[in-house]
């Protein structure tokens, strides 16, 4: 029983850490990049005194920033939707290839269904568990200082 559960938490923990690898290697800096060139332009705005100025200097500037939040935006999805993909295929293994456990305290519910007239514990349920457990993990952005 605990080894099939540690097969789950195991799965749950490498998928959210080679999310976490992609991430910081791949998006960290794209990220980055994008919030300094938000922040560049931004800066460049708050600096102008004059009101007049400042709306012709953003109206020069406004395609450049709504391209840089959009491309932020995008970035953002993309980790998100790659958390949900990789979730995906964890939640085909964990269901598809590792059999249930039998559990040592059978308890009538949704978390130890009975298969063949013995409680088992339900591997959805310790999949879904973990990988809410190491998300945080998978899930970093850089912080908007």
């Amino acid at each position: 029983m605990i080894i099939s559960i540690f097969y789950i938490i195991f799965i749950s923990f490498a998928f959210n850490f080679l999310l976490y690898l992609w991430y910081k290697f791949y998006l960290y800096s794209k990220i980055v990049e994008s919030i300094e060139y938000i922040k560049k332009y931004e800066d460049r705005l708050s600096s102008i005194r004059s009101e007049k100025r400042r709306n012709k200097v953003l109206r020069n500037v406004s395609p450049y920033l709504k391209q840089y939040e959009s491309k932020l935006r995008n970035y953002i999805f993309i980790q998100s939707l790659t958390l949900i993909f990789v979730y995906m295929i964890g939640l085909f293994i964990v269901i598809y290839y590792i059999t249930p456990p039998y559990a040592y305290f059978p308890y009538p519910s949704i978390f130890t269904p009975e298969i063949n007239g013995r409680a088992t514990v339900n591997n959805l349920f310790i999949y879904i568990v973990s990988f809410l457990l190491f998300t945080p993990l998978s899930l970093r952005r850089p912080k908007l200082i």
